[in-house]
């Protein structure tokens, strides 16, 4: 599926001599234990599956859900994206989904994207006959929305239904679903079967991690501006700033890595899993193109009634030394510029909150989050919401998006500035990516720390939240901080200050 050797490929890049990946050390067929589908059940849904869509003459989903033994999703990355050219992966502290294939996919354009893919997966949601011991509340629909509305090589929202999903809960619980499209007049049974064959082929191949990505001699990196450009920029948002015109403003900056031979999502995924800790690592694959990460940043979450979100900003580097590391962790603490860009973002979140919900908890103090190479300050901000049979999951990623944290504020004003000012178009870069259920439950993360790949190019973004007494030469220091994490996933030598060599 991805930007790989060939579409699914997860070996070396072609001519290298890089390993192929980890082999568990088990025999064949001694790998996890196969589930038995019950090809009968999965049947009989599909059999209602059809006269539903009979009667109501459009698609209808037919879903299967069973619990089955705990897979490390590292090691589905591999198998996943030899398999399709569409694939999904979120590996977070809390929960992983890895999927492939779709049964049903929602496309959407324009200002009302968001709301368009929820009515859209209402109407599917409310139609689709579901079967099997497993949860309701599992993932069912995945996927993201581009930064802005505009077209690009990944729609501006894609979210889809996939084939096959295994998602690991909160509580390690891991269920396995599988899911065909019925058309009206067209019920093929055999699909269920395939599914099913494809389902057991997937977990039969799992037992082991892909292998870093090797470093090719021959890769260039060019940066879009230039250092000096984006600097230029930065001083003149800290001059509309001093003007009164906004009171804070992201700005972004790319670097294009171009390889000799396509890069392996699989070995990427895999490094950014094995580096960094603590963040949400995914992937959205389609047609050739693969957006992937590894994002510190929550945009929001929706449980049992219950929403969740975080506010991040400000950034300070990893000490070398632990005496280094907590005086720099004490000296974010104390940084009246990061708290006051902090507290933009908080306050957004708290007033968009207060809007649906009847409690919102937001703590007095921000805390640091530490990250491998990275800190940055952060609160949690947690609301019970007031109409949970109208507010959904989607409502509130288009009421939060885009934060401050990689906006600006006022939204408005800022985002035009940014979208006049900024000389290349973020596409997925900082937009919300992440997965929900039947239910309008889920959990959506802010793509930072990402990269678009196709073939062997691999652009990457980063951003400054840029306030009154920003330093240009502080924030581009910062930007090759935030691109580290990709490039070392992409074996791509950094310099001093973060940003690729060649």
């Amino acid at each position: 599926m991805s930007a790989g050797p060939r579409p699914g490929s997860t070996g070396p890049h072609p001519g290298s001599t890089g390993p192929r990946p980890r082999s568990t050390g088990l025999p064949p067929g001694t790998g996890p234990h196969l589930p038995d589908i019950d090809l009968a059940g999965f049947l009989e849904v599909h059999a209602k599956a059809t006269a539903e869509a009979r009667n109501s003459a459009s698609r209808t989903l037919a879903t299967w859900r069973q619990e089955i033994d705990p897979v490390d999703p590292a090691e589905l990355l591999s198998p996943v994206f030899v398999r399709t050219r569409r694939a999904f992966v979120w590996v977070s502290p809390e929960s992983s989904v890895i999927a492939m294939g779709s049964a049903a996919d929602f496309v959407e354009r324009g200002a009302g994207r968001f709301a368009g893919i929820r009515t859209g997966w209402e109407r599917a949601a409310r139609n689709a006959v579901a079967g099997g011991p497993g949860s309701r509340g599992t993932p069912s629909l995945v996927g993201g929305f581009a930064f802005a509305p505009r077209p690009g090589p990944l729609p501006e929202a894609l979210m889809w239904v996939p084939r096959i999903l295994v998602a690991r809960d909160r509580d390690g619980r891991t269920t396995l679903s599988l899911s065909v499209g019925v058309d009206p007049g067209d019920p093929v049974q055999d699909d269920v079967a395939g599914v099913i064959a494809q389902a057991r082929g997937l977990l039969s191949a799992v037992g082991g991690r892909p292998c870093p990505s090797p470093y090719l001699a021959g890769t260039t990196v060019t940066e879009v501006p230039s250092a000096a450009e984006w600097k230029a920029l930065v001083a003149r948002a800290a001059d509309q700033i001093g003007r009164g015109r906004f009171d804070k403003a992201v700005l972004a900056r790319q670097l294009r890595v171009s390889s000799p031979c396509p890069y392996d999502v699989p070995s990427v995924l895999g490094s950014l899993l094995r580096a960094q800790a603590g963040t949400t690592v995914f992937a959205v694959a389609a047609d050739g193109h693969a957006f992937v990460g590894a994002t510190p940043e929550r945009l929001v979450s929706l449980h049992a009634g219950r929403a969740r979100s975080m506010s991040l900003a400000a950034s300070m580097p990893r000490g070398a030394t632990p005496a280094e590391d907590a005086r720099l962790r004490a000296a974010l603490l104390e940084d009246d510029k990061s708290r006051r860009e902090q507290q933009v973002v908080t306050a957004m979140l708290r007033q968009a909150f207060d809007q649906v919900c009847r409690e919102v908890s937001v703590p007095a103090e921000p805390q640091v989050l530490d990250l491998p190479n990275l800190r940055h300050l952060h609160s949690r901000i947690d609301g019970v919401i007031a109409d949970p049979e109208n507010t959904g999951v989607l409502d509130l990623v288009e009421r939060l998006h885009p934060t401050p944290a990689v906006g600006g504020h006022p939204r408005r004003g800022t985002l035009d500035w940014i979208s006049a000012t900024e000389p290349f178009d973020r596409g997925w870069y900082a937009g919300p990516v992440g997965w929900m259920n039947a239910d309008q439950e889920g959990d959506f993360a802010v793509a930072l720390r990402s990269a678009h790949l196709h073939e062997g190019t691999a652009t990457l973004y980063a951003g400054c939240g840029i306030v009154a007494g920003s330093d240009p030469d502080v924030e581009l220091q910062e930007t090759g901080l935030k691109f580290r994490p990709m490039l070392d996933a992409l074996a791509v030598p950094t310099g001093p200050d973060g940003a690729g060599t060649s």
